[in-house]
C-alpha cells in the first residue's frame, strides 16, 4: 500500500526503484546481494544479474522469485567477496546494530564492488510528521512517539567508518495529495499503528482535521520527500 501511495501522488515522475539501479551498477552475470529484500520489489529490473534476496520475514521471501535466505543483515551467511554488488534499500532502520550490518556488507563484497544503501533525509515528509505529532499531542502522547528516524543521510559518518569511499546521491521528491483520504490511509500504515485502537483512532482524525484545512487553503497537501542512497566502491 505504501509504495503503491509512493507511485501514484509522487511529484517526481522517474520511478525510484531503477534510480536507485541505474546507482547500483550491476551487470549480466554480476552476483548481487538484495539485504532486507522484503518483497523483491527491485528484481524484475534486473534482467541477468544473479540476485541473492536476504531478508528476516519469511513471509515476504514467500514472494520473491529469485533465490533467498532467511537471515539476519547483522551476520551474512556468506563467504568473504561472494558478490559484485550489494544493496540494502530502507532496512537499516529495522537493524539493531547498524555498524555490524554494514562490516558483514563489505565483508562480503569483492574488491571493486559496490554497495548501495538508501534511506530517507532526516527531514523527510517534515510537513507529514509534524502534523502526525501534534495529532498525537493532543491525544497526550509525547512528541516523536508516531514515528521514529533511526538511519538518514545524517548517519553518513558511521557509514563512511565503514565504506571511506561512501557518496550521497539524493532523489528529491514530494507527495501531492488532492484529497485526505490517501493521507491517513499512508499515516495509518506507518509507525503510529503500534498505538492502542481506539487512541490510533483519536490521532488519525485529529490528523485528517489538520490535513483537509491544509487542502482546503491550498487545494493541496504537498509534502516534500528526500530519499537516495549512499554509494560506495570498495577498491
Amino acid at each position: 500500500m505504501r509504495i503503491e501511495t509512493h507511485e501514484r501522488y509522487s511529484e517526481n515522475r522517474e520511478p525510484f526503484h531503477p534510480w536507485v539501479l541505474r546507482h547500483v551498477g550491476a551487470r549480466p552475470g554480476d552476483r548481487l546481494l538484495d539485504v532486507g529484500s522484503g518483497p523483491g520489489d527491485y528484481h524484475a529490473h534486473l534482467s541477468g544479474v544473479r540476485v541473492v534476496a536476504l531478508d528476516m520475514s519469511a513471509g515476504m521471501l514467500a514472494k520473491v522469485r529469485v533465490p533467498k535466505v532467511r537471515a539476519d543483515a547483522q551476520a551474512l551467511p556468506f563467504r568473504a567477496a561472494s558478490f559484485d554488488r550489494v544493496m540494502a534499500n530502507h532496512v537499516l532502520y529495522h537493524v539493531p546494530d547498524q555498524r555490524q550490518a554494514l562490516r558483514e556488507m563489505r565483508r562480503v563484497l569483492t574488491a571493486g564492488g559496490r554497495a548501495v544503501i538508501t534511506t530517507n533525509s532526516s527531514d523527510s515528509l517534515r510537513a507529514f510528521f509534524e502534523l502526525l505529532n501534534e495529532a498525537g499531542q493532543d491525544e497526550g502522547l509525547p512528541p516523536e512517539s508516531t514515528v521514529g528516524r533511526r538511519f538518514s543521510f545524517d548517519d553518513a559518518p558511521m557509514v563512511r567508518e565503514v565504506f571511506p569511499s561512501a557518496q550521497v546521491e539524493l532523489y528529491q521528491d514530494a507527495f501531492v495529495f488532492p484529497d485526505v483520504a490517501p493521507v491517513v490511509a499512508y499515516a495509518a500504515s506507518g509507525g503510529p499503528s503500534r498505538l492502542p485502537e481506539d487512541v490510533l483512532a483519536r490521532v488519525l482524525a485529529g490528523f485528517a482535521r489538520r490535513v483537509q484545512a491544509i487542502i482546503d487553503r491550498d487545494g493541496v497537501f504537498r509534502v516534500e520527500k528526500t530519499a537516495g542512497c549512499f554509494v560506495a566502491d570498495l577498491t
